[in-house]
């Protein structure tokens, strides 16, 4: 199953980036797994739970409509809406200044 997460930023950098480099990430039970790796394409991320909950979060930023694109994928029957839950109250409480929408699909 997955969820598709659509957060449109206000001016500025990469929020991709600052997600991928903030220290209290973890304070919200994530960490980053993966960041560019040779042969995929730029500016995608990784997320896991540190919780213990199946899924990830894969990020990518497109800079040119300052929209930041997340794709929840959980496997072996997980329920996205705790991994969901920890990044939607990480991006509200540590970014909110710079969020002027942000839309959730499940799909």
């Amino acid at each position: 199953m997955q969820t598709l997460i659509q957060v449109i930023a206000k001016n500025g950098g990469s929020l991709r980036d600052k997600i991928v480099k903030d220290p209290k990430l973890a304070d919200y039970s994530l960490r980053t797994v993966e960041k560019k790796r040779p042969g995929r394409q730029a500016g995608w991320s990784k997320l896991v739970s540190t919780r213990g909950l199946t899924g990830a979060i894969n990020l990518q930023w497109h800079f040119a409509c300052k929209l930041l694109i997340c794709r929840v994928v959980n496997r072996k029957g997980g329920k996205p809406g705790s991994i969901t839950g920890d990044f939607v109250d990480y991006l509200f409480t540590q970014h909110r200044s710079r969020i002027q929408a942000i839309q959730i699909v499940p799909r």
